[in-house]
């Protein structure tokens, strides 16, 4: 589900920011939430030097954000992305339903090997980006706000067909 490469990196550089928290099979680093795979376990004991640290987590509260809300809204990935400045690369998902924009940072769209297999969601408040692969929740993103920086792009919006 995972680019090895990238989430290797990924994970080095958050325990290098002291920002990674890892247990109860998920990892994060405070923007996103992914579930473990195998290969992560070698970079995870070489940052943490064991597979059991202490983490400042319950399994309870990792669970709750993974859990795809009972309302929520398959959003399409434009495959556009926005560079606000040199550092920063951000990637435009939006609501087919209602052409709004959702952003995140294109790093953590990165992770994933191979996108087009996956499929995205967000709630009603698109605070939220939900990443699925077949009917689990693999990864969680917290979006990035724009403060409508990108009003200069619309989205077609489906057309609601009246049923007789």
């Amino acid at each position: 589900m995972f680019n090895k490469t990238k989430v290797k990196s990924w994970i080095k550089k958050a325990h290098k920011h002291h920002s990674f928290a890892y247990g109860h099979g998920y990892i994060t680093d405070g923007y996103a939430l992914l579930i473990e795979e195998q290969h992560m376990q070698p970079t995870i004991l070489e940052v943490c030097g064991t597979l059991t640290p202490e983490c400042r987590y319950t399994a309870e509260m990792f669970q709750k954000m993974m859990d795809l809300p009972k309302e929520h809204v398959e959003v399409i990935d434009s495959q556009l992305e926005y560079v606000p400045d040199s550092k920063s690369r951000l990637r435009i998902f939006y609501n087919p339903r209602t052409g709004k924009e959702l952003t995140i940072n294109g790093n953590y769209f990165d992770l994933l090997d191979n996108p087009k297999a996956h499929n995205f969601y967000t709630n009603d408040s698109m605070d939220r980006l939900w990443i699925t692969y077949g009917s689990e929740v693999v990864e969680l993103i917290a979006p990035v706000r724009l403060q409508d920086k990108l009003s200069h792009i619309s989205f077609n919006v489906e057309e609601k067909t009246e049923q007789v």
